[in-house]
């Protein structure tokens, strides 16, 4: 059985991710053509189709919000309601003739009674799915664990905003959840707005910025804007916010805390740092509770992550750091890399594959034998069937009646909305019984492959096409063999310059992991200056990831497990670190920006720590070569990796946004392939045309 999962911002037959695609249910769509690009999977293979949420069940919670919250909200009330009386309460015609679109253009010679049998088996065959099993289902189904407990987390699904479940084999329950409004990606998206960055995707600006600052304001949020629960659970004091009403996240109570309220682009100052900072160790305080709760109801020693706070991956570094390392009721740890809504549309049609269809988990033979080998131990518990807690339905319209009697959760039904008076949710358990429960598997699941192949699921183009592309430029390039690739490119890194890097598929997600990748020296002291101003165009405090070979993780960091997704954050390894002299240690907030901390000084952030790429032959040879040539040139097995765009912009997929993104930028080398050019050799023309790249960003 084939099935074709999507979700409301991009839906796939490849695992593309890419946000300047069309506006509706998005169909994957070449960003630089007209056409799609043809992909092994065709859409007459598919036997069923999967939406990544309940659009009617979304449309009660936003009447109830509207209604609780009357009249305040009656100019968004105003704004939402004609999308969704136009397009969003009939989503299941629009995905049937979007796909018809995509259709037709991939499938020219298909006559119209094949158009019209395609959109209605598309009608026949479309199911919906609720947005927080599609989370926990693209965080299980993927991951390497016959049995784990899930954690969903993020701003807000039909009702849920915070998912604790249960997974082993095929089946996924639902143990705990937290509903509307109370929610720690909406806590955190409401001090992004407050910060002066864009909501839904300036939040990694926040958590990025927050080691500048001093955590000063932490007593502040504890004390007005949120209850927490030792348990992980809490509650929104909702006199400080307004997105329950209104198109701000916040008000001026909320302002009235702080006094900071900064406008976008405007200059950042000590109090801004100093509020990310206390908002960082409030969400890690949540996340590690949560995650506690998570192992101890679900009784696995395996953790899998998944929704937009699942991107934080300092907070996912101190639940490693916490829960592995110290306190030792968790053996693994796994994040999807795509754990915004990109992932749900994967986590949607695993849901309906295995769920809904009841299909096993494909099983490799060393995977089932350590598994068998595993289950003789007599405290391994956790294999029993988890219930079928959730059922997919095929009518968008028939989710009233059957949600009604199944929100058990930590709070009520609503929570305590704006303008009520509501006792604030009791915790699910008390320390002490926190403290009581002990978890019954003992014995370590075996680290073994996932199912995301590296999250490299996108678009691939062959040395033909980029050829056809490159001549159709006029570009000036070099074809090598990769012997000559990887020395070539390893030592233009070496030398200090900035390298495009165009290999393979796209990754699936909002990380580079070395298939569309700038790449550039991390001994450089000025590589990540150079990088943020002249190349991305963005804010010179953000950080630099480093891609190290899965061999030295543990030489250079400290950080004994593998992290091939970049969503694990640890300290750079004490021996490679540098003292700060007295005057160092006086500097305040951006001043300590051009610090030499370490031998790896581009990725090494002010608090000496990184967010780590583990780079692994078998799932990216061609980039794990590259990184074994500059280590042997240089004795570092690191190199700066950060996303091939610009500011504002996705990440490149076709040869054209890559060479694009190259003029446009101060790049030195572009390598697509088995294919290298140089800035220099570029006709000038072609500088002046692509060079305006930075005046068109978008601001994010």
């Amino acid at each position: 059985m084939r099935v074709l999962g999507q979700f409301g911002d991009r839906g796939y037959l490849k695992g593309n991710d890419r946000s300047d695609f069309s506006q509706l249910p998005q169909i994957p769509r070449k960003a630089q053509s007209s056409n799609p690009k043809p992909t092994p999977l065709t859409l007459d293979s598919i036997d069923s189709f999967v939406f990544y949420d309940k659009p009617f069940l979304t449309f009660e919670r936003l009447l109830e919000t509207y209604f609780a919250t009357a009249p305040k909200g009656f100019l968004s009330f105003v704004k939402a309601i004609p999308v969704w009386l136009s397009t969003k309460l009939f989503l299941k015609e629009t995905i049937a003739r979007e796909l018809e679109s995509l259709y037709k253009k991939l499938y020219p010679q298909k006559s119209k009674q094949e158009i019209k049998a395609f959109k209605q088996k598309v009608l026949n065959n479309l199911y919906f799915s609720e947005h927080h099993l599609s989370h926990c289902s693209s965080a299980f189904f993927p991951s390497p664990f016959s049995d784990a407990g899930i954690l969903t987390l993020d701003g807000i699904g039909e009702w849920a905003t915070t998912t604790i479940a249960k997974g082993v084999d095929n089946h996924i329950e639902i143990l705990q959840e937290l509903h509307f409004p109370h929610s720690l990606g909406l806590l955190y998206s409401a001090f992004t707005y407050y910060l002066g960055f864009k909501v839904n995707s300036g939040e990694y600006k926040v958590m990025g910025l927050a080691p500048y600052g001093e955590p000063k304001f932490v007593d502040i949020i504890k004390t007005h804007l949120i209850d927490m629960k030792p348990d992980g659970s809490f509650s929104l004091n909702m006199k400080y916010f307004s997105y329950t009403y209104g198109l701000r996240m916040t008000n001026a109570k909320f302002d009235s805390l702080f006094h900071a309220q900064r406008s976008p682009e405007s200059k950042l100052e000590q109090i801004h740092m100093d509020i990310a900072a206390s908002l960082q160790v409030v969400t890690e305080e949540i996340m590690i509770a949560l995650a506690r709760t998570t192992a101890r109801l679900s009784g696995s020693r395996n953790l899998v992550l998944s929704g937009g706070v699942a991107l934080n991956c300092v907070g996912n570094g101190k639940i490693y750091q916490k829960l592995i390392k110290e306190e030792k009721i968790l053996d693994h740890i796994w994040i999807q890399p795509a754990s915004g809504d990109a992932g749900s549309a994967v986590g949607c049609a695993l849901a309906f594959y295995h769920i809904e269809c009841k299909q096993p988990r494909i099983r490799e033979e060393k995977q089932a034998e350590c598994e068998k080998a595993d289950s003789s131990n007599e405290t391994q518990n956790v294999s029993e069937p988890a219930k079928d807690s959730r059922s997919l339905t095929q009518n968008a319209e028939n989710v009233f009646c059957s949600q009604a009697a199944r929100r058990q959760d930590f709070c009520d039904k609503n929570g305590a909305l704006q303008g009520e008076v509501r006792e604030l949710p009791k915790a699910v358990m008390t320390e002490a019984e926190l403290k009581a429960i002990t978890i019954l598997a003992k014995k370590p699941t075996p680290i073994l492959q996932d199912s995301m192949q590296g999250s490299y699921l996108g678009l691939s183009y062959s040395n033909t096409e980029v050829q056809a592309t490159l001549d159709s430029l006029n570009a000036i390039y070099e074809k090598h063999n990769f012997d000559a690739i990887k020395t070539l490119t390893a030592e233009t890194l070496a030398q200090g310059k900035v390298v495009g890097w165009h290999q393979g598929r796209c990754e699936f997600g909002p990380r580079a992991l070395g298939a569309r990748s700038i790449l550039g020296d991390p001994r450089n002291t000025t590589m990540q200056k150079t990088m943020n101003l002249k190349i991305k165009y963005r804010e010179s405090f953000r950080p630099f990831a480093p891609s190290v070979l899965d061999f030295a993780i543990n030489e250079w960091f400290e950080c004994d497990y593998i992290s091939p997704y970049m969503l694990l954050v640890a300290p750079v390894k004490r021996e490679k670190c540098y003292p700060l002299t007295k005057e160092q240690k006086e500097l305040f907030g951006i001043e300590k920006l051009n610090i030499v901390r370490s031998e790896i000084p581009s990725v090494t952030h002010i608090d000496y720590s990184a967010r780590i790429q583990s780079v692994h032959k078998d799932t990216n040879p061609r980039y794990y070569a590259l990184i074994e040539k500059f280590y042997k040139l240089s004795g570092v097995p690191v190199l700066v990796n950060t996303s091939f765009n610009v500011r504002g912009e996705p990440m490149v997929c076709s040869p054209y946004d890559s060479y694009a993104c190259f003029m446009g930028t101060e790049m030195d080398m572009l390598v697509i392939e088995d294919f290298i050019l140089y800035k220099e050799k570029q006709p000038k023309e072609h500088i002046a045309k692509f060079r305006d790249i930075k005046d068109k960003y978008e601001l994010d």
